[in-house]
């Protein structure tokens, strides 16, 4: 697959196998919504594992992102509260730059009998260099509610 042709397009796969393909420092934007290890049945990927494998296998992806994203490059990842500790620990470790840790809130959730019902998604934002990224924040800011009625 030649990637050098490849802009703008969604690549379907096995991530890391994909990523094995992309030569290094060659994405500008990475936004991973990895499977949260919660026991949700999917065509081809147990979300099952244990503990130990589902991080280990996370560090696998994150070293091919890490190495396919460019200098100036931008890395966002969704996960789950049982998570993100250690993603962020395991992103630290590889070298990035923590720009913002994002909560994502949403008004709806699966009920739960045992716990409290799940709101919201954790993002992290993440960066290569940390005074050399890119962030295009027009584009996607929109105004707030106290913008609107100020």
């Amino acid at each position: 697959m030649d990637f050098s042709k490849m802009i703008n397009k969604v690549i379907l796969g096995d991530t890391i196998k994909v990523m094995k393909n992309i030569p290094d420092n060659s994405i500008d934007l990475v936004f991973a919504d990895p499977p949260y290890n919660i026991g949700i049945k999917y065509d081809n990927y147990k979300d099952n594992l244990s503990q130990k494998d589902y991080i280990e296998w996370t560090d696998k992806w994150l070293d091919e992102v890490t190495r396919v994203l460019k200098q100036t490059g931008s890395l966002y990842v969704a996960i789950n509260d049982e998570n993100a500790a250690e993603f962020v620990a395991m992103l630290k470790n590889k070298g990035l730059f923590m720009r913002n840790w994002i909560i994502w809130y949403y008004t709806f959730g699966e009920h739960q009998k045992n716990k409290f019902t799940r709101s919201h998604t954790h993002i992290l934002y993440f960066v290569k260099d940390k005074k050399n990224f890119i962030f295009n924040s027009n584009v996607i800011r929109i105004m707030s509610v106290r913008q609107k009625i100020g």
